[in-house]
């Protein structure tokens, strides 16, 4: 064992002697105490080192419960706007016979889904009903379920459509006669022959 010789602090050295035992030297009374602290110091890092694994593993688990709280959070949360959905999409009395439809559209519907587009969309079908009636509302309701790609139901879009339709159904109005067409009635052709 090979020896040397720190220095140490003289107020230091004072307060080792006021503990030390009478019957141990000073300076075995120091080594004592440096081993001890050291052994201390050993097994605080040791100790350490244990805790580390713990809260390590502590910490995957807290990640877990973490996570398990974000996703009860978000599901709440989801919850809360749709029960809020819910509530303010509310069908008015005239139109309530015809909940069914009106829901199952709202739910194939492409486009916003807002509050306000609720609205819109409400308004809309009254516009059928005063316009056009019941069963007109209630075909295009069917027809926008069955597309599944429709953004909403519009009064002036089923006009333009029921226009387009009705253009390709009417004869030609023709109210000028060419000069060289001449309308011959059966009478006339009777004369003409005789």
């Amino acid at each position: 064992m090979t020896t040397t010789r720190p220095t140490i602090d003289r107020s230091l050295i004072d307060k080792i002697a006021a503990i030390k035992p009478k019957y141990v030297t000073t300076n075995g009374f120091i080594n004592m105490l440096l081993e001890e602290a050291y052994n201390a110091k050993i097994q605080k890092e040791e100790d350490l080192t244990d805790d580390v694994t713990y809260i390590y593993k502590d910490n995957e688990n807290l990640e877990e419960q973490e996570q398990d709280k974000e996703e009860l959070e978000t599901k709440e949360q989801k919850e809360k706007i749709n029960k809020k959905e819910k509530q303010e999409k509310v069908i008015p009395e005239d139109l309530i016979h015809l909940e069914e439809l009106i829901l199952d559209f709202w739910k194939v519907k492409k486009g916003s889904k807002s509050l306000q587009a609720w609205k819109v969309q409400i308004t809309e079908y009254k516009k059928f009903i005063e316009k056009y009636g019941e069963e007109v509302l209630k075909d295009q309701l069917d027809a926008g379920i069955l597309a599944g790609t429709w953004k909403g139901l519009k009064l002036s879009n089923y006009e333009e459509q029921q226009q387009r339709i009705n253009r390709f159904n009417k004869e030609p109005e023709s109210s000028v006669i060419h000069p060289n067409q001449k309308v011959v009635q059966f009478d006339e052709f009777n004369r003409i022959i005789q």
